[in-house]
């Protein structure tokens, strides 16, 4: 007899329960979308078709775990309630009554509390990010099929705007530090092109290179008259007298051709310190390179500044669809057949479980 009724209660406990699972459950019908993060700032070298098949790399992965943290938070519900009416949705008889949120219920976890709302909307969600494709899959369940694929869409197209907010914050500091870091570089340059200035006022040239070149021009021709009045002088003095006028006016010449040679040496090369032409072209060399330098620095920064200026006033991160979103033919959830045979399980265990137990303890007081 005691069997008989435990017999009876199983049997009535999973009549009800199957038939909330057919009869009661609410039916949710799933709309995915497959996006993919394309960075327009980038450049890419592989072909446009190309980058939407392949991953951009770390840069893609950290900007699809944020899109995660952000689909999943509170602020995407919020504007999702807006549009959808998901606090009402939750609350509705559209929902069946175990999976219902309601005030009436004495359980925390049935309350209609922000939390508890959140929690339905991310019970609904999923959100899958693809590493090897660099691909995110984005998918919604809902009662309502039509509703589904628009929330679906809805959920891309703030994450989109989200992104490229964040983005935009980002440039913001980056552009901030840049403007700063452009004054100090021009500065810089201005400050070494004032001191190669004063340098050149200080010692009467445009460019100590020019007098150098100029004078060992000099020196090579007087090098050359050397050699040749030498030569000159020497074929003389085999049939003529050194103290003939012509001779000496020769050998005079030559004095003075060596005696210009030394002079232009001592100021090319010099003995003291301020008195060599190539020590003077040294500091010229050192300051004109300061300039060139602090000009090439302040050119990259100003390049640098002007990119991210524009990066500021622009959507840089686009959400390329690679699937769309589509109207479900029939409901996902729940998975009727598998939540039946598994109810039967656990049934037959717990009957099974108890039937032993009384059994026992019957042969026990026996």
């Amino acid at each position: 007899m005691r069997f008989l009724s435990l017999k009876l209660f199983f049997f009535i406990l999973f009549f009800f329960v199957i038939y909330y699972i057919v009869f009661l459950q609410t039916e949710k019908y799933e709309s995915r979308t497959t996006i993919i993060i394309k960075d327009i700032s980038q450049e890419q070298s592989v072909s446009a078709f190309g980058s939407l098949l392949m991953s951009s790399g770390s840069e893609s992965m950290q900007d699809a775990m944020l899109l995660e943290v952000y689909i999943r938070s509170d602020d995407m519900y919020e504007l999702l309630d807006q549009e959808y009416r998901l606090t009402e949705y939750y609350t509705s008889d559209d929902i069946d009554i175990l999976n219902r949120l309601s005030n009436k219920f004495i359980f925390s976890i049935f309350e209609e509390t922000r939390v508890n709302f959140v929690k339905k909307y991310v019970e609904d969600l999923k959100v899958i990010f693809n590493e090897p494709s660099g691909t995110l899959e984005i998918a919604f369940a809902h009662s309502d099929r039509e509703i589904a694929k628009k929330i679906t869409e809805s959920i891309v197209r703030f994450a989109g705007e989200r992104l490229n907010y964040f983005d935009r914050k980002n440039s913001e500091v980056v552009l901030k530090f840049l403007k700063e870091q452009e004054q100090e570089k021009y500065d810089l340059f201005i400050h070494s092109l004032k001191k190669l200035l004063v340098y050149q006022n200080q010692n009467n040239t445009i460019s100590p290179q020019v007098e150098v070149e100029s004078k060992s021009a000099i020196l090579a021709q007087l090098e050359g008259e050397l050699v040749q009045n030498e030569v000159t002088y020497n074929s003389k003095l085999q049939y003529m007298n050194e103290n003939v006028p012509e001779v000496k006016l020769l050998k005079n010449t030559i004095t003075n051709i060596r005696k210009r040679i030394e002079k232009l040496k001592r100021e090319t090369v010099g003995k003291q310190k301020g008195q060599s032409l190539n020590e003077n072209l040294s500091d010229f060399k050192l300051l004109q390179s300061q300039v060139e330098f602090n000009k090439q620095i302040y050119m990259q920064v100003l390049g640098k500044l002007e990119e991210t200026s524009a990066l500021v006033s622009q959507n840089s991160k686009n959400l390329i669809v690679v699937s769309k979103a589509k109207v479900s033919d029939s409901y996902d959830y729940p998975n009727k057949f598998n939540d039946i045979m598994s109810v039967l399980i656990v049934f037959t265990l717990l009957y099974g479980i108890l039937t032993f137990i009384i059994t026992l303890i019957r042969d026990h007081k026996d």
